[in-house]
This record gives C-alpha cells, sequence and structure tokens, in this order.
C-alpha cells in the first residue's frame, strides 16, 4: 500500500512538472504569436502608409496637370475673346462710319 502511495505521489509530482512545462511552452508559443502579430501590424501601418502618400503622390501630379491644362484653355479661351471682340470693335466702328456717312453725307 505505501509503494502505491508512492507510486500515486510520484505520477502527481511527475503531472505537475509535466504541466508546469506545457504552461511555460504555452507562454512562450504566446509571446512568439504576440512579437509575430505586432510585426505583422508594423509591416501592414508601414505598407498603408506607402501605398497612401504613393497614391496622394498620383493624385497630386494629376491634379497639377489638370490645374496646367485648365490654365491652357483659359488663356486660349481669352485669346479668341479678345479677337472676337477686336474683330466686332473693328466692323462695329466700319458699320458706325458707314451709318454717319449715310445719314450726313461725305462733307
Amino acid at each position: 500500500m505505501l509503494e502505491a502511495l508512492e507510486k500515486i505521489k510520484s505520477a502527481e509530482e511527475q503531472n505537475e512538472r509535466v504541466k508546469e512545462k506545457l504552461l511555460a511552452d504555452l507562454t512562450d508559443y504566446e509571446s512568439e504569436k504576440k512579437a509575430s502579430l505586432q510585426k505583422k501590424r508594423e509591416t501592414l501601418r508601414s505598407e498603408f502608409s506607402t501605398a497612401l502618400s504613393e497614391r496622394e503622390q498620383v493624385l497630386s501630379q494629376e491634379l497639377e496637370t489638370e490645374e496646367q491644362e485648365l490654365s491652357r484653355n483659359a488663356e486660349d479661351a481669352i485669346t479668341l475673346m479678345e479677337e472676337n471682340y477686336h474683330s466686332k470693335k473693328q466692323q462695329t466702328i466700319d458699320k458706325i462710319i458707314e451709318r454717319v456717312i449715310s445719314e450726313y453725307g461725305g462733307q
């Protein structure tokens, strides 16, 4: 009977050591996974930041190109309006002169 109790006690001690070893292994595994997760988060943040920066740069370049084109179009429109103005102005002056001459004669 004493021998059986000693075997039970030895088995319980062995079980306790195995339990402690498993808990230590579990703690190590948990630490490794947390570190791995943190590294992945940092990598994703970095990649997101890089992608966002690249997208921002592309949009900025597109905006600048669009602004330049709008500016050129505005300048072209202004030039065309000035040409039309000068053309109509001269036509109007010529018509006024013709009307004055026809009305009052060429004195």
